[in-house]
């Protein structure tokens, strides 16, 4: 079986079972992303998910057959309906009985047209930890990335599944807000966090890629990035301003200039106290650097 565009996933998720349920982002209209530029959205019929399941099974062997947790790829999995969803988790427990979560990407948008009867059903059968892009605490900034949702709409969603009892795994993103505005965006992030508790906070640095609105708004200068700075400053007063038990933390992409991790009610402190190492040590032309790229 072939799959068309690049297989992205969590970096957490890395010792997980993989299986195509989409390809593309339905959405794909994000300012800062060329993840998905070129695909179309689509969904893999049930028999091309049939097919992927039988090779996952031959290749993997036991592991796959003792597996308890899968994850599902493609920018926009929770777009598929409630009935779609469950029958493919049916394909899946036929060729991997031992499954116990299944994970996914999931757009903010895609659990608001879900019932709470449907959240319900799926959370039955297994699904877990869902992705979800919060990127930021500030509706304009978020208005600015293009997500279609703002953080008033995260919050509402995320509170609809903590109530039926689905985790979801937060992805931020540093520097959302532009120069100037590290500790307004800092502040925000930390008290949607603190009301819908993430299992999980995964946090990077927003990059200007090539061929993205983004960076054509940084070239035009309609939008001013903030500075290596401003990035760690505001890193440092969001996880200060957490207040979250149960939670992990995780800082580690490629993009951080800090790489930390741990969980925020054992490792808060040491986390805090490597970043106001980096802020007072980094040298001058690291501080001034903004995160400009080229390519994924």
């Amino acid at each position: 079986m072939n799959y068309n565009g690049t297989i992205y996933r969590p970096p957490v998720e890395a010792n997980t079972l993989l299986l195509p349920i989409t390809e593309g982002c339905s959405h794909n209209s994000c300012s800062y992303c060329n993840m998905y530029a070129n695909v179309k959205f689509r969904m893999l019929s049930l028999s091309e998910v049939d097919e992927f399941l039988s090779e996952i099974t031959k290749f993997h062997g036991s592991y796959a057959r003792e597996a308890t947790r899968i994850y599902l790829v493609g920018g926009d999995p929770f777009a598929l309906g409630t009935k779609k969803l469950l029958a493919r988790i049916e394909l899946i427990k036929k060729y991997l009985p031992n499954i116990k979560t299944i994970t996914m990407y999931a757009r903010t948008q895609n659990i608001a047209t879900k019932s709470d009867e449907e959240l319900i059903a799926l959370k039955e059968a297994g699904v877990d930890d869902l992705y979800i892009g919060i990127e930021s605490g500030l509706n304009a900034a978020m208005r600015n990335l293009g997500k279609g949702y703002d953080a008033d709409d995260s919050k509402t969603q995320c509170l609809r599944l903590n109530k039926i009892g689905i985790s979801h795994c937060d992805l931020l993103m540093l520097g959302t807000a532009g120069r100037g505005m590290a500790s307004e965006s800092a502040r925000a992030m930390a008290r949607l966090e603190n009301e819908i508790k993430p299992s999980k906070i995964l946090l990077n640095t927003m990059t200007a890629f090539k061929n993205t609105k983004l960076n054509e708004q940084i070239l035009n200068a309609e939008f001013i990035p903030a500075s290596e700075k401003e990035i760690l400053e505001e890193e440092r007063e969001f996880i200060a301003n957490l207040e979250l038990e149960g939670t992990y933390f995780w800082a580690l992409h490629p993009f951080d200039s800090v790489r930390i991790d741990g969980m925020l009610n054992t490792h808060k402190e040491k986390m805090l106290s490597k970043l106001d190492f980096a802020i007072k040590t980094i040298g001058e032309k690291n501080l001034s650097r903004v995160s400009i790229s080229g390519s994924l």
